[in-house]
């Protein structure tokens, strides 16, 4: 936090988060650079306090598939944190990666997810799962302006 020059949610730090990772994925990504765990943090834009993270599970499938996941703290969501992270960081990966397509499981209870999906212009793959909903956007996808960048 010092470093960024930020503060940590408390909601952030004793949640779901990935803080307790941090030291295990900095590590892995020094060793290989091209892997596609890229993790970013959300900011509240007025405060800057962590709020959230957002990134890429890995590494890359052979297939040039990624799957995207994201956190946010109760109170920061419905302000459209995760929409402008999520659209950024697709476009951050279609136009400095080698990744062809991203996908996302999504429970199907999880309405704010599925809201996201849907703005990033995912479409739902068909796949058979009692406990997800999956989605995809390739990478002409994103090229023929279906994701916005």
């Amino acid at each position: 936090a010092a470093f960024l020059g930020v503060t940590i949610s408390e909601a952030w730090w004793l949640g779901p988060s990935l803080l307790r990772l941090l030291p295990n994925l900095t590590a892995a990504m020094a060793h290989e650079p091209t892997d596609a765990r890229w993790i970013w943090l959300m900011l509240e834009p007025v405060t800057a306090q962590v709020i959230g993270d957002i990134g890429f599970h890995g590494p890359l499938h052979a297939d040039a598939t990624v799957e995207i996941g994201y956190s946010l703290v109760p109170s920061a969501r419905g302000f459209g944190y995760t929409t402008e992270a999520a659209t950024a960081v697709v476009g951050w990966a279609f136009a400095h990666t080698q990744i062809a397509e991203i996908i996302a499981q999504i429970a199907p209870e999880n309405a704010a997810s599925l809201r996201v999906a849907t703005k990033l212009g995912m479409h739902e793959v068909p796949l058979l799962s009692a406990s997800y909903r999956y989605f995809s956007v390739a990478r002409g996808e994103a090229a023929a302006g279906t994701v916005a960048s």
